[in-house]
């Protein structure tokens, strides 16, 4: 079963039984509920396994970083402010005392580093891979939560920093969640859609496509491409390993043509903007490329349960 039919499966059983209080629920980077008067928390948990998220041998203290640092960002794609987290580590087949303390000491270290101090979690080992599941709990940013529903045709399509490359480079170890550049963002600008590059550009920005019921159109020349996409290891087109490659952990996101411009001429916080393309009336999604020829952009990026 591929991934997209498994999530939409999960889909129905959601639809059959929605809480009341359950404002986002299955189709966005993380959950909001409703709490008693009023308040609303945004919740997601994302894990990193070994063999898939790292290499065996990767140093604990990378391990636990990137753990937190994998589903914070996925509140920074709802532009909404880390409040706690929770661990759960899986230590595997792996028994020296200092290791897992190192490991334990990134995770604390990271969740603080964050502003999402760690407030609980579970321990356990197995046979199995290392697994560290890391919970994280937010607030709405002072903009409010911008889901992935929201773009429009005529909007315009912007990414921060550039892409590609992130595993050969090492990056995917060691990047920063965009938190603070997604809530100025959202700030500053009317955003109407966003999502983080998690599984590769082609594939997230199918997904704000798939929810807002719109096609996109990407310019193939107008995609930041990373260094590490240009040279080390992985080889192939640097414009295609930035739309498959993912783990860059960037944002990308809609909206207006003006605000588009504006955040692509100051950037934000430091980091370039980028504007990469339109969305488009009708559930086509296409990617033009420098000599004019228009294709099909497929969803080319991660896929956990390919076969």
């Amino acid at each position: 079963m591929a991934e997209r039919d498994l999530i939409e499966h999960i889909r129905r059983l959601a639809a059959r039984s929605t809480p009341p209080w359950l404002e986002v629920g299955i189709g966005d980077d993380a959950a909001v509920a409703r709490l008693p008067g009023g308040a609303r928390i945004v919740a997601t948990c994302d894990m990193v396994i070994e063999g898939v998220h790292f290499q065996p041998g990767a140093p604990p203290a990378a391990i636990g970083r990137k753990a937190v640092a994998r589903a914070l960002s996925d509140l920074a794609a709802m532009a909404a402010r880390p409040l706690c987290a929770l661990t759960a580590v899986n230590f595997g087949a792996q028994k020296d005392t200092e290791w897992m303390k190192d490991l334990t000491d990134a995770l604390w270290r990271a969740c603080a580093q964050f502003g999402a101090p760690l407030v609980g979690g579970d321990i356990a080992g197995s046979a199995g891979p290392i697994c560290v599941t890391v919970t994280a709990i937010g607030l709405p940013g002072p903009a409010g939560i911008v889901r992935r529903s929201g773009a429009r045709p005529g909007d315009r399509v912007c990414v921060t920093g550039a892409l590609g490359g992130s595993i050969s480079g090492g990056r995917h170890l060691r990047f920063t969640p965009r938190l603070r550049e997604a809530i100025q963002l959202a700030e500053r600008f009317d955003i109407h859609a966003m999502i983080d590059v998690s599984d590769g550009l082609s594939t997230d920005l199918l997904h704000i496509a798939e929810e807002s019921g719109v096609g996109m159109e990407l310019e193939a020349e107008a995609i930041p491409v990373h260094p590490d996409a240009l040279a080390g290891g992985g080889g192939g087109d640097p414009v295609r390993r930035a739309l498959e490659d993912g783990e860059d952990y960037e944002l990308v996101f809609c909206t207006c043509e003006r605000d588009a411009t504006e955040a692509a001429r100051t950037g934000v916080l430091g980091t370039p903007v980028s504007i990469i393309g339109r969305v488009r009336r009708g559930r086509r999604s296409l990617i033009v490329w420098p000599d004019g020829r228009r294709q099909t952009l497929k969803a080319t990026g991660w896929e956990h349960l390919k076969s």
